[in-house]
């Protein structure tokens, strides 16, 4: 199966982004996902659209990254890359992610990436 590492995601972040709690295991630090000058420490604090965005823009990056060695059909198709509006009249535009993920119907949990 092929999927990606935290070790693979990490690197299209910034800088211990991802680390290993000895408690709590594999850790993301929200503040710098999201590029955030000052840590997002409360969870009453909006942010969750542009860290869940981010995190699958890092997923994407991380997936062309690991497919760029990987041969002809054994290619992660997880992350799509990004689907853009035309600018409203605001000049705000709408980005678009697809996530595909196989699971298991017996428990509705992800088991693999498609590939």
């Amino acid at each position: 199966m092929n999927d990606l590492t935290w070790a693979e995601l990490l690197a299209a972040l910034p800088p211990e982004t991802i680390f290993v709690d000895a408690t709590r295991g594999v850790c993301l630090n929200a503040s710098l996902v999201s590029g955030e000058a000052t840590p997002l420490n409360q969870l009453t604090q909006a942010g969750v659209i542009e860290f869940i965005y981010k995190l699958l823009d890092a997923a994407n990056r991380a997936q062309k990254t690991k497919n760029g060695a990987l041969p002809t059909g054994s290619k992660l198709n997880s992350f799509s890359d990004p689907t853009w509006s035309t600018p409203n009249n605001a000049g705000l535009v709408t980005a678009r992610h697809t996530v595909a993920a196989q699971f298991t119907v017996s428990t509705a949990v992800a088991t693999a990436p498609l590939t």
